[in-house]
């Protein structure tokens, strides 16, 4: 299931902030993807969970395998308001492949048409302006999609870390198991070597002289 980020609350809770949660549980016990209400609401969370991170990495810290890996898609840092959905109707439709398509096929038509029909000739002077009109507008909805892009960039930056964290952690836990098995395998190859015998036969040997110093000689 998705989940966003959210910086952790004023106790180190990694839920979100007081009064914030982080989504709704659901029958499985996972929340609910947590959708901001605008894209400006969006950068703040990011802004605030950078700003949290070094706690959020202890946290992890401690306990790595309680960590929970989280798909963060593009959707869920899209805000909800009326702007938001007019960015998103905007950017649809700049990035159909289609708009290019039938943009370039009419202005290849008018580049002809206008000379051979007589309402446009070279150097064309209605489609330059026509062209030249909404390029601000079509600069500033580029502006705002790679902002878009650019917190879901962020976004999915913070998961990795966070997720990269926990499997270094593990890892190292994993690698100190390991060398433990090793320390183990080379004492039981100790008792297990040739001149083990030898050590056998001195310890029953001064084990004998403890025994004769405190009770007397041992019976034969």
């Amino acid at each position: 299931m998705p989940e966003t980020i959210v910086p952790p609350g004023p106790d180190g809770d990694p839920s979100g902030p007081a009064g914030a949660p982080a989504g709704t549980a659901t029958a499985g016990g996972a929340p609910e993807p947590h959708k901001p209400p605008t894209d400006a609401a969006a950068a703040r969370e990011i802004a605030e969970a950078l700003a949290h991170i070094r706690q959020r990495v202890e946290q992890i810290r401690r306990a790595p395998q309680e960590h929970r890996v989280r798909l963060v898609v593009s959707d869920q840092v899209r805000g909800s308001s009326i702007l938001d959905k007019i960015a998103d109707a905007v950017n649809a439709f700049c990035g159909s492949m289609w708009v290019f398509i039938a943009i370039t096929v009419s202005i290849v038509a008018w580049l002809f048409l206008g000379n051979i029909v007589g309402f446009d000739k070279t150097p064309w002077p209605l489609l330059l302006t026509i062209l030249n009109l909404p390029q601000l507008s079509i600069m500033i909805s580029l502006q705002v999609s790679a902002n878009r892009a650019q917190t879901a960039s962020d976004k999915r930056a913070i998961a990795d870390h966070e997720t990269l964290i926990a499997l270094h952690e593990m890892g190292k836990q994993q690698l100190a198991i390991l060398n433990q098995q090793d320390d183990v395998l080379a004492i039981l190859n100790t008792f297990a070597s040739k001149d083990m015998p030898g050590r056998q036969q001195q310890i029953q040997d001064t084990a004998d002289k403890i025994l004769v110093a405190v009770s007397g000689p041992v019976p034969a």
